[in-house]
């Protein structure tokens, strides 16, 4: 039976634009080859990271959301302690739940935005209106 997974990957943050990318390409070769089909990826791109990895001090992140067997679990972690320019992997399994809330917090996020634009939008017409000078006799 298939899951939805979630893996999140720290790429060595050193490497250049192009290691990098392979590093993924990889990564996501890995996850195919054993019957994961990818529904997203999302570059978090380089951050400091907490704690120094391997005399490492940046990392490069990369989250991949997948459908999969139980079975690509072990394959993908060994895969990913054996590539020298992966730093770490978690691999979450997402359920219902997680997965509504997620729609919830993004739905909530996106009114939010709305309002806050349409404030903006209100704040920038009521704002060229010329009202203080009404009143006031010239002598």
């Amino acid at each position: 039976m298939a899951r939805h997974y979630e893996t999140t990957v720290i790429i060595n943050g050193m490497l250049e634009e192009k290691q990098i990318n392979d590093a993924v390409e990889r990564v996501v070769e890995t996850i195919t080859k054993h019957g994961g089909t990818i529904s997203e990826t999302d570059h978090w791109g380089r951050k400091r990271l907490a704690y120094p990895i391997g005399k490492k001090n940046n990392g490069y992140y990369v989250r991949f959301e997948y459908d999969a067997s139980g079975e690509i679990v072990a394959p993908l972690a060994r895969f990913c302690r054996i590539d020298d320019d992966i730093l770490r992997e978690l691999t979450l399994v997402l359920t219902e739940r997680d997965m509504q809330k997620r729609e919830e917090t993004e739905t909530r996020i996106a009114e939010a935005e709305a309002a806050a634009e349409s404030a903006e939008q209100d704040t920038d017409d009521s704002g060229d209106s010329d009202i203080g000078d009404q009143g006031v006799d010239d002598e």
